[in-house]
C-alpha cells in the first residue's frame, strides 16, 4: 500500500515544485531593474531637447541637440539601483561626454508614460514616451 503512494506522493512534491519555480520566475520578470524604463524617451528643457532609449539588454543611447544643433551623441550601459538610474557612456560622437563618464540621476517618479528625474545639478525633467 506504501508503494502505491509513493508515486502519487512524488507527482504532487513535482507539482510543487514545478508551480514554486513558476512564482518565482514571474515575480523576477515583474521585479527585473529599470523594466519601466525600457523604451525611447524625450525631455525637452529650455532650448534643449534630450532622447533616450533604453533597452532591455543594459545598453543606452540618445542625444542632446540645442535650437536643432547637435550637442551630444552618446551610448553606454544603464542600470537601475534604488532610487537611481545609472549611466556608464562608452561614446560620445561629438566629444563632450568622455568615454568612461559615469552619472546618476535620482528617479523621482515613473509611470507607463512618462518619468520624472532630479539630474546631479538639482535640475528635475519629465521624460514622455516617444515610440
Amino acid at each position: 500500500m506504501a508503494g502505491d503512494r509513493a508515486p502519487v506522493a512524488r507527482a504532487g512534491r513535482s507539482l510543487l515544485l514545478v508551480s514554486l519555480c513558476f512564482i518565482v520566475a514571474c515575480g523576477t520578470v515583474a521585479q527585473a531593474p529599470g523594466n519601466g524604463l525600457v523604451g525611447q524617451w524625450r525631455c525637452q528643457f529650455g532650448r534643449q531637447t534630450c532622447q533616450y532609449v533604453f533597452r532591455g539588454n543594459g545598453t543606452f543611447s540618445g542625444y542632446v541637440t540645442e535650437e536643432g544643433r547637435l550637442l551630444s551623441n552618446f551610448s553606454g550601459h544603464w542600470r537601475r539601483d534604488g532610487d537611481g538610474i545609472l549611466y556608464d557612456y562608452t561614446n560620445d560622437t561629438v566629444g563632450k561626454i568622455p568615454a568612461g563618464t559615469t552619472d546618476r540621476d535620482t528617479l523621482l517618479e515613473i509611470a507607463k508614460n512618462y518619468f520624472v528625474i532630479e539630474a546631479a545639478d538639482g535640475s528635475r525633467r519629465r521624460y514622455v514616451r516617444n515610440g
